[in-house]
């Protein structure tokens, strides 16, 4: 296994983690919203639908960071800032 390799397995385990909570966290909530269309509630739709926002925004910025992350180990970044 190259040593780049074993850098980008917790990146990527990491990522998955996040992306496993919060993403049924999402889908549940968008799930709930449906429910309550029928019921004309609009407070308790902007706060689902202000959450559901920011869950999809957490997930888009998890796996941004992670492509980030795995650009600077391809790259060597991180052993070219170590000699410092």
């Amino acid at each position: 296994m190259r040593k780049t390799t074993k850098k980008k397995i917790a990146p990527i385990v990491i990522t998955a983690a996040v992306v496993l909570y919060v993403g049924p966290l999402v889908l549940a909530l968008l799930a709930a919203m449906g429910g309550l269309f029928e019921e004309g509630g609009f407070f308790p739709l902007i706060f689902l639908a202000a959450y559901l926002l920011i869950g999809g925004a957490v997930i888009v910025g998890v796996i941004k960071a992670l492509l980030q992350r795995l650009d600077e180990i391809d790259g060597g970044e991180e052993e070219e800032a170590s000699r410092y």
